[in-house]
């Protein structure tokens, strides 16, 4: 990425930025792994070429617009000027991998709510399946869904020892 010009973000290592001064146009490109998405402000022809320059030099395919990125789905209300994420598939995977029925309820977990902790040490896979669990509630979290975080922490804080309550 710096060598087609762009610069890093200093509070992101994944998030990189090109300003060009004539036109005042910004690109931001976040990258993950062999994941991009370019974005710009203004300039679409800048955006295209800085695009073709990256596509020349790692193989890799324009997929036009971001509708998807990381597993968060992306819609744009170009009128309004708005941009709409969710996590929506993401989520009924994540129910679907762990066997998790829904029950819907106004919050998570009500305030006061605490934990018992096992009494029993809990088996291997059990221990494994709840850890990646809570780290997909995690990244749902974060991604879009900060209103789980009170009850996201009190999973977390089981991981030593989950039992089925907790799960």
């Amino acid at each position: 990425m710096l060598a087609l010009g762009f610069k890093r973000c200093k509070s992101d290592a994944g998030v990189y930025y090109y300003y060009d001064k004539k036109t005042k146009a910004l690109v931001i490109a976040i990258v993950y792994v062999n994941n991009v998405c370019f974005m710009d402000t203004k300039d679409s022809l800048l955006l295209n070429e800085l695009k073709q320059k990256f596509m020349a030099r790692w193989e890799c395919h324009d997929l036009g617009e971001t509708t998807e990125f990381l597993d968060i789905h992306i819609s744009h209300d170009c009128k309004n000027q708005k941009i709409f994420i969710d996590q929506c598939e993401y989520l009924e995977k994540v129910l679907a991998r762990f066997n998790v029925a829904t029950n819907p309820t106004h919050t998570p977990l009500p305030s006061e709510f605490s934990f018992k902790p096992n009494e029993k040490q809990c088996d291997p896979k059990f221990y494994q399946k709840y850890q990646q669990l809570v780290g997909s509630l995690m990244y749902l979290m974060i991604g879009s869904r900060p209103d789980i975080g009170f009850a996201v922490v009190k999973l977390a804080q089981q991981m030593a020892n989950p039992s089925n309550n907790h799960y």
